[in-house]
């Protein structure tokens, strides 16, 4: 009877190991299996065996697995900075989505690092499986062939017109191919604007109001929506699992009311 229920155990415990979506608790579903088996040896009378499989099954297998786990075990994402979304605030990293980057790292048992870069390396690094999720107020284009979550935070692409003049962009974001000139960051593209430049810019809503509330442009100007969009995290196309994992990471802050409760405390 002992063996029969062993052996119904160490099935289960196999498939718990196989169908988990989390890294950690599949290696701890294998190293439970190594044990229940090694139980299993001991009640079919084969001590030799059931040592064996406990030292080495249990002990060593899972010992490397947890080792390598914890070599890589890292959540690396590329993203450029947005207020309040994703920005440093001294030497401390802050806003809306760091703290689901945060609550997802610990959530998969990964270490969160931000690798700072231009929006247009982003969907590069991801291709290249540099990073596994692009951030920092991602706007989804229709040309990158890389994942999306669902969208955080609802936004629109406008038109700023300060004065008569070309157009500017940030170079890899949507509405890139209205503009005239591009540059490598928002705060280049600012400043084009300051110095007269350009005659307008084309940015997403929250880029507008981080220029006006840290004064990077002297007044309002006017502005024009071209397109609905929604802010997202971009997730490396062969990343299938994790990006399955994060979709339900999200989901489960949307219906516990946390995501709400951020988009309040971040966007008002």
């Amino acid at each position: 009877m002992t063996a029969v229920i062993l052996s119904a155990l160490a099935f289960g415990l196999a498939l718990f190991a196989l169908t988990q979506r989390r890294l950690l608790w599949g290696v701890l579903g294998v190293g439970a299996h190594s044990l229940t088996l090694a139980g299993l040896y001991l009640a079919l009378s084969a001590p030799d065996v059931a040592l064996t499989e406990a030292a080495v099954g249990f002990g060593l297998v899972t010992l490397t697995y947890l080792l390598a786990l914890r070599r890589t075990g890292k959540l690396v994402v590329a993203a450029c900075p947005l207020y309040p979304l994703l920005y440093q605030e001294g030497e401390r990293i802050t806003g809306l989505e760091w703290e689901i980057l945060e609550r997802f790292a610990r959530w998969c048992h990964r270490d969160l690092e931000i690798v700072w870069v231009p929006r247009r390396e982003i969907p590069r690094l991801l291709h290249a499986g540099e990073a596994h999720l692009g951030a920092g107020g991602f706007l989804p284009g229709p040309e990158e062939r890389v994942r999306f979550s669902q969208p955080l935070v609802p936004t629109k692409l406008v038109c700023l017109r300060i004065q008569e003049g070309p157009l500017g962009a940030v170079a890899g974001e949507p509405g890139q191919e209205l503009a005239t000139a591009t540059y490598e960051d928002a705060g280049e593209l600012a400043r084009a604007l300051l110095r007269g430049e350009i005659g307008g810019a084309v940015v997403d809503l929250l880029r507008q109001r981080e220029w006006q509330l840290h004064r990077l442009i002297s007044h309002e100007g006017s502005s024009a929506t071209l397109e609905e969009k929604g802010f997202a995290f971009a997730v490396a196309p062969d990343e299938e699992e994790l990006w399955k994992s994060l979709e339900e990471f999200l989901a489960a802050l949307e219906k516990a009311g946390v995501l709400e409760e951020l988009r309040r405390r971040y966007l008002g």
